[in-house]
């Protein structure tokens, strides 16, 4: 049974559209949210599709986004398959009471506010390297762990073609291009002045790694573009392999392969037969032949090399843990003697102590160095919610909100004459939701300027919210 379904058909009935051809369910489901987030007095929402929003913290990692519904289908008989929701996220919004690890946190709405509190202060124009006319460099942060960066909600709902699932956040081994500029904030740029004066910039992406085995957090590096889709990956992308044909015992061992590797560059190696010491392990190239690749382990002792292996480097990173950009390759060389510059955000990691919700983006600070449960009192979103099995005990709601929606379909579509019909009953029901509301009110307790409600356990003192 879902309840979703049940308000579909009283609203095909106040309409008198059957026809899923006419009237979709999908067009049904947004008058139906539209419904309940736009025309619904918010006192009636107060106590109704509420719930507790709970998540973990990743280290280092200070913004995340409102969850999204799973893509799920709603049953029709017209169209079973057809109905995807997808396009909502799972709660409407957040009220002032929220916890990590328990303890109570600021609450704010206000990016102004926030930031007034929580500045973060971009380190910029710290030299981190010099030209030397060509394109590949191996760069380091001053300051780390440093914040990364972050794609939005929008960002992520347009990288994927539903049905399938969005992944928050994106993770990869190549950079999804689907991506709008305008869902991207950076926090990490590289940049430099090339020979006719323009800007050389490579920045992160808000995308990460999804092949990190050491514990550490990666960043995919870009090419900053204009609007719509002008953000572009690093010619040499981000994770190149080749395979491993032999590997001598010597003070500096050498692989028989033929690679792009460079000097200095960090390369793992897996699946080495016989000299199993190397397996899963990271070292720097100390030279390229084009056919070899001496690499800086002694592997005298080693057990000798009977076949197999593969060597894979990682370019166009950025290790926000250790600061380290490894191979990063610009997109024009860099003349020789000019100034690499780095800007990042930095902020001393810890509990978070305050929390920012804009733009459906949960903004914490201090960012996180550890894993804390976040609590946090939420709205849910009324259509995606109404569409599973837990939407039984609201089943009350479900003629309201049907009469509610078609009334907006009515007004939409001209028909005053089954619009003025109903009306009435739209009006009656109304009242009978208000009244269940206004019982629940009745046993809170009014705050006035002589008291903060502390018998309620309400000591939020920076809550932004007006709920």
């Amino acid at each position: 049974m879902f309840i979703l379904n049940d308000v579909i058909t009283y609203i095909r009935r106040i309409v008198k559209t059957p026809s899923n051809i006419v009237l979709t369910d999908n067009l049904i489901i947004d008058y139906i949210n539209r419904f309940w987030i736009s025309d619904i007095d918010a006192r009636m929402q107060l106590f109704d599709f509420k719930t507790k929003y709970q998540f973990q913290t990743t280290p280092g990692v200070d913004q995340y986004n409102m969850p999204l519904y799973s893509v799920q289908v709603s049953p029709s008989p017209q169209q079973p398959t057809s109905n995807v929701i997808a396009s909502y996220p799972v709660y409407q919004g957040f009220t002032g009471n929220c916890t990590a690890n328990g303890i109570q946190l600021g609450f704010s709405t206000q990016m102004r506010s926030f930031n007034n509190l929580w500045p973060t202060y971009v380190q910029q124009q710290i030299q981190v390297g010099t030209g030397n006319g060509g394109t590949n460099y191996n760069l380091n942060l001053p300051f780390f762990p440093a914040i990364p960066g972050h794609v939005d909600i929008t960002g992520i709902m347009a990288s994927v073609t539903p049905p399938s699932t969005p992944s928050d956040p994106i993770l990869g081994t190549t950079l999804n291009l689907n991506v709008p500029t305008t869902s991207v904030y950076s926090a990490v740029y590289f940049t430099a002045t090339g020979s006719n004066g323009q800007n050389i910039v490579v920045a992160d992406s808000g995308q990460f790694l999804s092949s990190n085995t050491d514990g550490n957090l990666y960043g995919l590096l870009m090419y900053p573009g204009n609007a719509p889709l002008g953000n572009q990956q690093p010619s040499n992308g981000y994770v190149n392999s080749f395979g491993i044909t032999g590997i001598t015992q010597a003070s500096q061992a050498v692989l028989t392969i033929t690679s792009n590797f460079v000097v200095g560059q960090t390369i793992q190696i897996t699946a080495v037969n016989g000299m199993t010491e190397l397996n899963d392990n990271y070292y720097t190239v100390v030279s390229n032949s084009g056919t070899t690749v001496t690499i800086d382990v002694d592997s005298t002792s080693f057990t000798a090399y009977t076949s197999g292996g593969t060597a894979t480097s990682f370019s166009n990173l950025i290790n926000y843990n250790t600061g380290v950009a490894t191979n990063i390759n610009f997109p024009s060389p860099i003349p020789s003697g000019t100034p690499i510059n780095v800007q990042c955000y930095f902020v001393e990691q810890g509990i978070p102590r305050s929390i920012l919700y804009f733009n459906n983006i949960i903004t914490m600070m201090p960012p996180p160095d550890t894993q804390y449960l976040i609590e946090m009192e939420a709205y849910l979103t009324p259509a995606a919610f109404l569409s599973t099995s837990q939407a039984i005990p609201f089943g009350y709601m479900t003629e309201y909100i049907a009469r509610g929606a078609a009334q907006k379909i009515l007004s939409d579509t001209m028909d005053t004459e089954q619009y003025m019909f109903y009306q009435p009953i739209f009006l009656e029901q109304e009242s009978l939701v208000w009244k269940r509301s206004q019982r629940q009110f009745t046993s809170t307790r009014t705050e006035t300027i002589y008291s903060q409600n502390h018998s309620l356990g309400n000591h939020n003192y920076n809550n932004s919210s007006g709920v």
